[in-house]
């Protein structure tokens, strides 16, 4: 049995994996190294500070035990610079730049991911702010209060999430995408449109289908953006919202790893080498949907595989881990969620069948929204979007085990559902929606 077991990165996936091992085995000694001291913050964090959720950042960090009050979790606050395969040593490097040589027995890898841009030129400058370590997050809200003009890179989730948050705080924000709509990984056109409005209300400045290749500083200290369609754009400062990419590079050229960087491990996260194991944003889980590696670099991915790989180096087998891609947000004064494909992207798969759902709340007359979307042959559900003034995030939670379950748009109209008049509604919606699915696809 080993005896200790080394874990560099101590985010969600890496504290996750730490203090279940402390569970399982109290008399293996687990070491838990970090660099970082808050590694545990919440990378939603300043959004929550600036819509008045918290009156400080240090607020936004995971409730999870305390490693040092657990007896057998020791903490290194140390950045491991060197992983020596050969010897089974790491080389790590303390605050005050000395170095430390520190042999393991099993390592494993839960680095987590980066908020970075290789395509971006100029996007290292000092103006360039990211927001998902609480020390970025620090000097980002010093920023930002010292901002008005703010321009904001990428409309996915964390873009929208941030352009809403400046925009209560009468920032004057250009929100600047890619892509030829907003948030197009989680929804479709037909669905998002209740959200475009609500951008155009709060006076944001929505650019789309503008790639940005590069940004400079001006000499009045100021930031421009320049996109792939010869526009360009100043701001004070500059968001980059892009999307995460795995922190692998410590492990390149000792494990193998697929062309987007993730890790190549087997169904318990054990890579090409046999003592070393990667967790969390590292890695792909294969879409329960598709059945191929889907990256999705979420805390909930980075909880489970962290838990998954304790059980296992305990000797408790499970089942293999899979994924649906389950997102939830509140923007723009909607609770917006989205279990497994989008139809654009599944329907590269399979022939699809899906149906837009809207109805009105009977507790207040609210809006909602809802899209099933499933396979035209068998009507086996392939995802979900929801939009609507009241919460729908714990619905997704249901209609994502739906889709893991390979449950089929008859499956879902079916189920038992609380019916409450002006209560608990959305779950009558989804039955509503389900059957007019259902009844779609048979031609009834």
């Amino acid at each position: 049995m080993t005896n200790k077991i080394h874990i560099i990165g101590a985010s969600f996936s890496g504290l996750a994996c730490a203090e279940k091992l402390a569970q399982l085995l109290p008399d293996t000694q687990i070491i838990l190294i970090d660099k970082d001291q808050s590694s545990d913050y919440i990378p939603n964090g300043l959004n929550d500070y600036l819509r008045g959720n918290i009156t400080h950042l240090s607020q936004a960090m995971w409730q999870g035990s305390t490693p040092s009050k657990v007896k057998n979790i020791v903490r290194l606050y140390a950045e491991v610079v060197t992983i020596d395969p050969e010897k089974k040593e790491l080389i790590l490097k303390k605050d005050d730049q000395a170095l430390l040589f520190e042999p393991y027995q099993l390592l494993v890898c839960a680095m987590g991911s980066e908020a970075k841009s290789n395509f971006i030129k100029g996007s290292d400058r000092d103006g360039v702010i990211t927001t998902k370590s609480y020390r970025d997050s620090r000097e980002a809200l010093t920023k930002i209060e010292e901002s008005q003009k703010i321009l904001v890179v990428g409309a996915g989730v964390i873009g929208l999430d941030f352009a809403y948050s400046l925009a209560q705080k009468g920032k004057e924000v250009t929100l600047v995408e890619a892509a030829n709509d907003i948030n197009f990984h989680q929804f479709d056109t037909d669905m998002i449109a209740p959200v475009r409005m609500k951008i155009a209300q709060k006076g944001i400045s929505l650019v789309t289908h503008a790639r940005v290749t590069e940004i400079r500083d001006n000499q009045d200290g100021s930031l421009s953006i320049f996109t792939d369609c010869g526009q360009s754009y100043t701001g004070d400062i500059v968001v980059l919202a892009v999307n995460f990419r795995p922190n692998s590079l410590l492990l390149e050229n000792i494990v193998d790893c697929h062309l987007d960087r993730t890790i190549k491990v087997d169904s318990v996260m054990r890579t090409s080498d046999p003592n070393i194991y990667a967790i969390g944003d590292l890695i792909a889980l294969k879409h329960s949907v598709i059945n191929f590696p889907y990256y999705s670099p979420l805390i909930s991915h980075a909880i489970r595989t962290g838990q998954y790989l304790a059980y296992h180096l305990a000797g408790i087998s499970l089942a293999g881990l899979k994924m649906t891609k389950l997102s939830g947000s509140f923007n723009f004064d909607y609770y917006q969620s989205s279990a497994g494909l989008t139809e654009e992207e599944g329907s590269l798969y399979h022939p699809l069948i899906s149906y837009c759902y809207k109805a009105e709340s009977s507790k207040d007359g609210s809006l909602i929204w809802i899209k099933l979307i499933a396979k035209q042959e068998n009507g086996q559900l392939v995802g979900c979007q929801m939009i609507s003034e009241c919460n729908n995030l714990l619905l997704a939670n249901y209609v994502s085990q739906a889709i893991t379950l390979k449950q089929k748009d008859s499956d879902l109209a079916f189920q038992d559902f609380i019916f409450l008049k002006g209560e608990g509604e959305l779950a009558y919606h989804l039955h509503e929606a389900a059957v007019n699915l259902f009844e779609k696809r048979i031609s009834l």
